[in-house]
């Protein structure tokens, strides 16, 4: 396990290494070229400075946001956002300063990474713009503001049709933003051009049209879950939640539990809630091949009575593999399908095998007949929905005399400590002192399940 993840870092540095150097030699052409008239030494400071910009939000993304260091789709998705998107200002240099259109790159890496992220990444080309344009202090104030502002509201476009109101917040600060730069520099507005505030209410306006409209390029493109993509998944209408819910009802039911459980605790610990929401609700569908042979989904037969233990194990492990498959099919994130293909590690399914054991007559059983090909849970979502996923089911299973309270809580420490020592969480970045969060997270929404109700007196009869 140890030479593995060595190989993993050794492919991330490698990887990191490749992007940074592509990056840094696109970065450079492009000021050289936009300042093909200045003087050499203009154009050495200039680099130097953006070289400089460069190694600092490397630097950044390696200890905030070393995720995207991590896959590949992401790092090339990041490069390519910030090397466009420099390009776009560096050409543009030349236009009046309020059409440069440089909260683009923020709003996205906003909405596809991280807010703190974009708003890095938003103050590192408005310092190339200022750096390039020789506007000065008025690109500066004006961007460093209305980009921060944007990379901070954009995150709450949760409907594609929230774009009206994010652009009209946006125009109104930018318009305030230009009657503010002509009082600090002049003193009065006597100077202000209309033009300004024609250019500022554009920039805003299709700045977040662009971003929004081009959400679902970068998407395909890099197969990336964006949270407008992940709302769109949870749609009770979407093609598998409609399948589970008529071909395998309680999958459906267990699913939905789970997701309330997953989302609950991602939120406490401030993990991708939304993602730990969506993932948790497909994580199962692989049950939609045979559905009876689950027992969420069984009456009063149970089609393993006929089998052996090994083939029933085979059938119940296939589920992952299958729900991959349709996940690929059917176009889902890359993040959702891993967490399907992690959210049960390499346990062993564990009624099987002791059934095998209980039957073999003094025959050695092979444990790996009866294991999860894995991964174990890489991302603290995929953990999460792990942990949810095996506390449901087992509270689904207590008899309802017993699904107390004290009994439900004692259930949940004993699941959350048994996958701790047998070691399924030591891939993700799940801290120790989060562990507990979690299980807190899962007992209230049990509480508010099972919490005691009034007992009402009966109605008398006159």
């Amino acid at each position: 396990m140890q030479s593995s993840k060595r190989k993993n870092k050794l492919e991330i540095n490698i990887l990191s290494a490749i992007v940074g150097i592509i990056t840094i030699l696109i970065t450079i052409g492009a000021i050289l070229i936009a300042l093909s008239t200045r003087e050499l030494f203009f154009k050495i400071s200039v680099t130097g400075y953006v070289l400089l910009l460069f190694v600092v939000l490397y630097i950044y993304i390696y200890y905030y946001n070393k995720d995207i260091l991590k896959y590949k789709n992401r790092s090339l998705l990041y490069m390519c956002i910030y090397v466009i998107s420099m390009i776009a200002v560096v050409s543009m240099c030349r236009l009046p300063y309020l059409v440069i259109p440089i909260p683009i790159a923020g709003m996205l890496v906003a909405i596809m990474f991280d807010n703190r992220l974009g708003i890095v990444t938003n103050i590192s080309l408005t310092i190339i713009g200022l750096l390039v344009s020789g506007y000065g202090l008025s690109l500066f104030l004006f961007y460093i503001i209305s980009g921060t502002f944007a990379c901070i509201i954009i995150s709450q476009a949760k409907k594609r049709n929230n774009i009206v109101f994010i652009s009209a917040y946006l125009v109104i600060l930018n318009v305030i933003l230009v009657l503010l730069i002509n009082l600090y520099q002049f003193g009065n507005l006597s100077r202000l051009n209309i033009m300004d505030i024609l250019y500022a209410g554009i920039n805003s306006t299709f700045s977040v049209i662009i971003t929004i409209g081009s959400l679902p390029l970068w998407e395909t493109l890099f197969d990336v879950a964006t949270p407008l993509k992940l709302l769109e998944l949870t749609n009770s209408d979407q093609k598998l939640i409609q399948r589970l819910l008529l071909e395998a009802p309680g999958t459906y039911h267990h699913s939905q539990m789970v997701s309330n459980l997953a989302q609950t605790a991602a939120n406490d610990i401030g993990a991708n809630a939304l993602l730990a929401k969506t993932g948790a609700i497909y994580h199962d569908i692989g049950k939609l091949k045979n559905p009876i042979y689950f027992t969420e989904n069984q009456n009063d037969t149970n089609p393993h009575d006929e089998l052996d233990p090994v083939s029933s194990a085979k059938i119940i492990i296939n589920h992952v593999t299958y729900g991959v498959k349709l996940a690929t099919e059917n176009h889902l994130p890359k993040a959702v399908r891993n967490i399907i293909k992690q959210h049960q590690g390499d346990t062993i399914v564990k009624y099987f095998y002791n059934k095998a054991i209980e039957t073999s007559d003094g025959f050695e059983v092979d444990e790996n007949d009866f294991r999860y090909d894995g991964p174990k849970p890489q991302t603290n979502e995929a953990a999460i929905i792990m942990l949810a996923d095996c506390v449901e089911a087992y509270v689904r299973a207590l008899p309802e005399a017993n699904r107390t309270l004290d009994n439900i809580e004692k259930c949940i420490r004993e699941i959350i400590n048994n996958k701790f020592n047998e070691g399924q969480l030591n891939e993700c970045n799940l801290k120790i002192k989060e562990l507990p969060i979690i299980g807190n997270s899962f007992m209230k929404v049990y509480n508010g399940l099972y919490h005691e109700r009034v007992k009402y007196p009966d109605n008398e009869v006159e």
